[in-house]
């Protein structure tokens, strides 16, 4: 502390010696070099400078001593800048009050009553500026936030303003938005406004969407839909894992049951806005594999059929649904009728094994709705690879020819799959040939996106298809037909 004050005062008290030293020298041989008139300018003036190194001093050893020991040591905090400033200007104030009074022989009471005076016709005049730096002080000593906080101002509008806070001066807070814009905001109106600071008391923050769904979907189904995509919103441009986001059935209203998706992200990192989209895109895949559309609002007139909810368990719903799978959009009205009755549901539990790597297999499954885990096991360790949502097919290659699962397969959350056994489709390929074909091409494509073997060049791209659906397609047949 000594070192840190001796840093401080040094040039100061430097300074002070000199003017002194100055003084005495023109107190004492002045007269016989100057004029009056010049005398008495130059004692002024001198006078003056040893006031303003001495407030100068004073104002240094108060922060110093004051500030960033004393208040520092108490409230374990930084001192706020703004009262730091505050506590100077101050100091300069009272340094020109006695400069008035010591030097110009000016009656302390002169001062106090002009300066009264002055300050009632300037608080007047500038009275939006000083509520604003009043508001500014009163942030500085509540600190409601500090700089690099996620912040959100609400009106009495219900507008709202986000974003993390950069600086808070004599006037203004600095907000630098999630439109990546930098909006200067009067302190005086985030005084009068409820805000929401995201990052106390933790950098995480909880954020919640309603979702409302019609009356028929079961809210078992619904709730395994809304957590599916939760899970898949998890990573650095979505949400946290832990806590682990969840959805509850909060009620209905008159447009249908209403479902709260609760989630947390680090706004510092992952704006909510950016959070939400990831989230509503997420949750709008599921629902669309899964056949179903949020809820209309009931008080709309519509002159058309309103749409139908679609379920897995229907088996004309099922047709619909299959022609959004990626393995089956090429299959005519007839092929994916015959498929539609050998397509068995599976209900899956949470973290239920579907597919253990290196089993045999000879059966083709389809998620529907819920998420998997891809993982394999290397010297004896799960090595996580993907996930996957509604509308993946996963063990084509052991259903076309016989392989060996080559990954582990479990349930994230309660899921809903769709199986295709080789009988099954062993018994349509015999009335429909034309069924292995168009899966092989499917999956050819696939396994070279896997293998990223695709190229720029269509021609290129094209004939590598080919052979891999060539290839596929004879072990394909060896497998069904033996030949």
């Amino acid at each position: 502390m000594i070192k840190n004050i001796f840093q401080v005062a040094i040039l100061p008290i430097f300074i002070l010696l000199f003017i002194s030293s100055l003084l005495l020298v023109i107190k004492l041989w002045g007269e016989l070099l100057l004029p009056v008139w010049a005398l008495q300018f130059v004692l002024t003036f001198f006078e003056i400078l040893l006031w303003l190194a001495g407030g100068w001093l004073f104002n240094r050893l108060l922060s110093l001593l004051f500030w960033d020991i004393l208040i520092q040591k108490i409230t374990h905090v930084h001192p706020p800048k703004l009262l730091v400033q505050l506590s100077g200007i101050f100091v300069s104030i009272l340094t020109l009050s006695l400069i008035a009074h010591f030097v110009f022989n000016e009656p302390l009471t002169t001062i106090i009553a002009a300066a009264g005076g002055l300050g009632f016709v300037l608080g007047f005049a500038l009275q939006g500026l000083i509520l604003d730096l009043f508001s500014g002080l009163a942030i500085q000593m509540d600190q409601p936030f500090k700089e690099g906080d996620f912040v959100n101002c609400h009106n009495r509008f219900g507008e709202t303003l986000i974003g993390r806070v950069e600086e808070t001066t004599w006037r203004t807070t600095r907000l630098w938005t999630t439109d990546r814009n930098l909006v200067i905001v009067p302190n005086s109106y985030i005084t009068k406004t409820i805000l929401t600071n995201y990052s106390l008391p933790q950098a995480m923050a909880r954020f919640e969407l309603d979702y409302t769904l019609d009356f028929s979907i079961p809210t078992d189904r619904a709730t395994r839909i809304f957590n599916a995509a939760l899970l898949e919103s998890i990573g650095p441009k979505g949400i946290l894992s832990s806590p682990i986001p969840k959805t509850i059935f909060t009620g209905v209203n008159s447009d249908g049951a209403v479902y709260k998706l609760k989630y947390f992200i680090n706004p510092i990192k992952v704006s909510p806005p950016k959070a939400r989209n990831t989230i509503n895109t997420n949750v709008m895949h599921h629902l669309s594999y899964a056949g179903i559309t949020p809820s209309y609002d009931r008080q709309d007139i519509f002159y058309e059929k309103m749409p139908r909810q679609k379920s897995w368990e229907n088996k004309e719903d099922r047709m619909d649904l299959l022609r959004n799978i990626d393995l089956f959009q090429e299959f005519s009205s007839e092929l994916i009728e015959a498929i539609t009755g050998s397509f068995h549901l599976r209900k899956l539990k949470t973290e239920e094994i579907l597919i253990n790597q290196g089993d045999d297999g000879e059966s083709l499954f389809v998620l529907v709705e819920g998420l998997l885990e891809v993982s394999i096991q290397l010297e004896g360790e799960k090595k996580h690879l993907t996930l996957l949502r509604p509308g993946s097919f996963l063990g084509e290659m052991a259903l076309l020819t016989g392989e060996k699962r080559s990954a582990d397969v479990t349930s994230s959350i309660e899921s809903l799959v769709g199986e295709l056994t080789k009988e099954s489709i062993m018994s349509l390929a015999e009335e429909n040939p034309e069924i292995l074909e168009k899966m092989t091409a499917v999956v050819a494509k696939r396994r070279l996106k896997n293998k990223e073997m695709t190229t720029k060049d269509l021609k290129e791209n094209y004939e590598a298809i080919e052979n891999e659906q060539k290839n596929l397609m004879e072990r394909v047949t060896n497998f069904f037909f033996g030949k």
